[in-house]
């Protein structure tokens, strides 16, 4: 019998741990049907002679709710081998939300996740109701990738409780607190991959209030916990206070999962970074992690694999923006700016002005992204900062950065890394046994980050250059392990019945492309994306959604939704 498509001759990286193997992989529908030696004929036969084969990949933290309403092939996750993403996390999600309060969360992902707002209100086909309205809006809509969904604090929050959501001290009534436990159990009941908050004191409203959910007391979480025990599946979803070197709230936060997960069974996942304030605090935080778990509570941090950082160039933010000179460029388009630092006189200006308002301490930790070989690169070092740079080439370091700009006609890019900045720091947080990969935080902060790129730096540096894991381990943290942690066990393998999510990989072409500045959001907005080389073909559901990294303008993607016991 002919099959609808079969990958040949490839080196099959299964998922599960297990190191490669010779084999072929054959496709019918939407489903793998035989891995081994397939002699059958298909209509489509790929030949991955000297590749590897690989389920898709899972991305564990992702904000892009709205934008997958108006971006069919969900970029940027689509150009590192991404075939299935989880959104509503940080405690925010588009519903449940009455449809004449549905801008208080749209103007909550602008605030929040630095999504533009405008953009979101001008592509965005949700109009307010229940999470399986919102679920449903999804459905009617081309999707690239699968979408999974948690359903948010803030939200729900705010449906029970107002604009008291928000006050420090109030706690639900119990009406209010029925009214958010109904919430929450109709979102799982339609769907929904379990619950998120958010403590972090940097998550704040348009007005400068934290949001809702913030303050939230361990019983109103408890009873969260309570529904997602009743429902039989389903994660919980937190962000503690990362932006804080007191080591105070990450131990009490990790207390109330510990607490929760003991009493309901609930599997959490948490942000851990390094951060500057406090650069080791990750280990006590680990720690106490690994006592939790052996008293048999179920705590996975979640971590990214390399730097989390501004991205610093000509485009957006320079690291003169203090200065009205630097400033007033932000007025002119691209090719304007490059004329301004290209004129005499402009540039003295712009000189003078950015040396006056730098120091070494705040360009010591500004650092090259792109190396001579137009790779991006987070394995930072003293010599890679701008400071340093300057410092070699015997020039000031404003005369360093123009002068890079106008070798690289605009395009050359620089990183304040503020969290993971320390590479090896991060390789012994990737090394802790209950770490999960992430925090990618696709779709969010796009004037600012791009870390979506995390799935092929891993493979690239930690498991190319650096060794740290088995290639087939290393496969099974980006594949089977996050699906399985979601509940999702027919994706992330490669087996016979499993969903053809499916990449063909080549190793030796695999590369990070440096982030680029685009105006393509709805309403004209702008944002970062960084894209990858070395990724041959990427199948989502037995279908061929990307081909040497350009979008075959299918939309096989489908909407997941984890259903109750």
């Amino acid at each position: 019998m002919a099959h609808d498509v079969v990958i040949r001759g490839g080196q099959i990286v299964d998922g599960t741990g297990s190191e490669p193997r010779r084999a072929d992989v054959a496709i019918q529908g939407d489903r793998i049907v035989s891995v081994g030696d397939v002699s059958e004929e298909a209509e489509l036969v790929i030949d991955a002679t000297g590749k590897i084969v690989t389920p898709g990949f899972v991305d564990l933290h992702s904000h892009m709710d709205a934008q997958v309403m108006w971006d069919p092939k969900a970029s940027s996750p689509c150009w590192h081998g991404i075939t299935t993403m989880l959104n509503g996390n940080c405690g925010l999600s588009l519903a449940p939300v009455r449809p004449e309060e549905a801008s208080f969360l749209v103007k909550l992902l602008e605030s929040v996740e630095d999504i533009p707002a405008a953009a979101i209100l001008a592509g965005s086909r949700f109009a307010g109701g229940s999470f399986g309205d919102y679920l449903d809006t999804l459905d009617s809509l081309p999707m690239g990738i699968n979408v999974a969904s948690l359903v948010g604090h803030t939200a729900v929050r705010y449906l029970g409780m107002g604009d008291r959501s928000m006050e420090e001290g109030a706690d639900p009534t119990e009406e209010e607190l029925e009214v958010m436990r109904e919430s929450v159990r109709g979102a799982m009941n339609a769907g929904a991959f379990g619950f998120s908050t958010s403590r972090s004191l940097v998550h704040s409203t348009p007005d400068g209030r934290k949001v809702p959910g913030t303050f939230a007391a361990l019983e109103e979480l408890m009873a969260f916990g309570r529904v997602i025990e009743e429902a039989g599946h389903g994660i919980f979803g937190w962000v503690s206070a990362v932006e804080s070197g007191d080591p105070e709230p990450h131990r009490r936060d990790v207390e109330m999962m510990r607490r929760i997960s003991l009493e309901t069974g609930c599997a959490f996942t948490f942000a851990v970074v390094q951060i500057r304030d406090n650069p080791t605090l990750y280990r006590d935080i680990l720690d106490q992690v690994d006592q939790a778990n052996a008293e048999g509570a179920r705590l996975s941090p979640q971590t990214e694999v390399r730097s989390v950082g501004v991205v610093v160039g000509l485009a957006n933010i320079t690291p003169f923006d203090q200065s009205v000179e630097w400033l007033a460029l932000k007025e002119l388009s691209i090719e304007e700016r490059l004329e301004a630092l290209r004129d005499p006189v402009r540039r003295a200006e712009l000189v003078r002005a950015g040396n006056e308002v730098s120091t070494e301490g705040q360009l010591s930790m500004i650092h090259k992204l792109v190396v001579e070989d137009g790779d991006a690169r987070y394995d930072f070092s003293d010599d890679s900062s701008l400071w340093a740079i300057a410092k070699r080439l015997g020039v000031s370091p404003a005369d360093a950065f123009v002068d890079s700009l106008l070798e690289s006609d605009g395009k050359a890019s620089y990183i304040f890394p503020f969290a993971n900045y320390d590479i090896e720091e991060v390789g012994r947080m990737l090394s802790d046994p209950h770490m999960l990969l992430g925090l990618a935080d696709s779709g969010a902060h796009v004037g600012q980050i791009c870390d979506t790129s995390f799935s092929t730096y891993f493979l690239n540096y930690w498991i190319g250059e650096r060794g740290l894991l088995p290639l087939g381990e290393g496969i099974r943290k980006l594949t089977s392990e996050p699906a399985e942690f979601l509940g999702i066990t027919d994706r992330g393998v490669l087996r016979e019945g499993a969903f053809a999510d499916i990449n063909v990989i080549d190793l030796d072409a695999l590369r990070v492309h440096p982030p680029e500045y685009v105006d393509d959001l709805p309403a004209g907005a702008f944002r970062y994306v960084q894209k990858a080389s070395g990724y041959d073909y990427t199948l989502v559901n037995g279908r061929v959604f990307m081909k040497d990294g350009e979008y075959q303008g299918e939309s096989p993607g489908s909407v997941l939704r984890s259903r109750s016991k």
